[in-house]
């Protein structure tokens, strides 16, 4: 039996004799998603544009595919990964279950310390209500593992209470002061769950009626992060 994979193409399913070895590949590199949201100073941005996602936008989580385990990069670009979905309750592989473990053999990094080239990953995919782009959060930091961590134990305090519905979360940011005067305030990205929107609904395009056509405002005196989306130097913003 084979094991190869088949890929959609416009609503229809390609057949083995169609299978596209890099298609599949980016499909397994980015969860699916056609773009990487990343968070940089305090702010929210996707594509290699960095397209601006404004504070209080609201995008619907699909926990289903969210993962978590190890992304190998090497030479700026990511190798290989072991990720397995947080929902079958599975660990990842450990980092000594990698393989890599010579520290003669890797890159450094700018002060010339050996740079370990397995990172821990979250993968959190997400989707705009309104237009139904894909997005995927993928980080690999502290701060934007902790706000997929604090987001999925909400998620998981009530998700079975929502039989059917899927989370809209809200991408807000936030700040603390760092242990070390040196690095001052560290801005850090916060998903915070504020609604739910019925699966079917997703599917049929009145998802957006549910979690607002507009994103939401930005909050009155949000200081730090949050008021860097005014700067004069925002990226361009979209709808979602």
């Amino acid at each position: 039996m084979s094991n190869v994979p088949t890929t959609q193409t416009g609503g229809a399913v390609a057949s083995a004799d169609d299978y596209n070895p890099y298609a599949a590949y980016g499909e397994q590199a980015t969860g699916g998603a056609r773009n990487i949201i990343k968070f940089r100073k305090g702010r929210f941005f996707y594509s290699q544009d960095d397209i601006e996602i404004p504070l209080g936008t609201r995008l619907i989580a699909n926990m289903a595919e969210a993962k978590v385990g190890c992304v190998r990069w090497w030479d700026g670009r990511p190798t290989d990964e072991v990720m397995v979905l947080i929902g079958d309750g599975v660990a990842p592989p450990r980092r000594n279950e990698l393989g890599d473990d010579d520290r003669g053999q890797w890159e450094t990094d700018d002060r010339g310390d050996p740079k370990d080239p397995w990172q821990f990953t979250n993968h959190l995919p997400l989707k705009g209500p309104e237009t139904g782009d894909e997005f995927l959060f993928a980080t690999s930091t502290r701060g934007g593992i902790g706000a997929i961590g604090a987001f999925a134990k909400a998620y998981g305090t009530v998700y079975r209470q929502n039989p059917g519905k899927l989370p809209v979360v809200e991408l807000q940011a936030s700040d603390y002061a760092h242990p070390n005067k040196a690095y001052g305030r560290v801005d850090v990205p916060v998903i915070e769950l504020v609604d739910w929107v019925v699966e079917t609904d997703l599917l049929t395009g009145e998802a957006g009626d549910q979690t607002g056509q507009e994103p939401a405002a930005e909050p009155e005196g949000t200081t730090g992060a949050a008021n860097s989306a005014n700067r004069p130097d925002a990226g361009r913003r979209t709808r979602f």
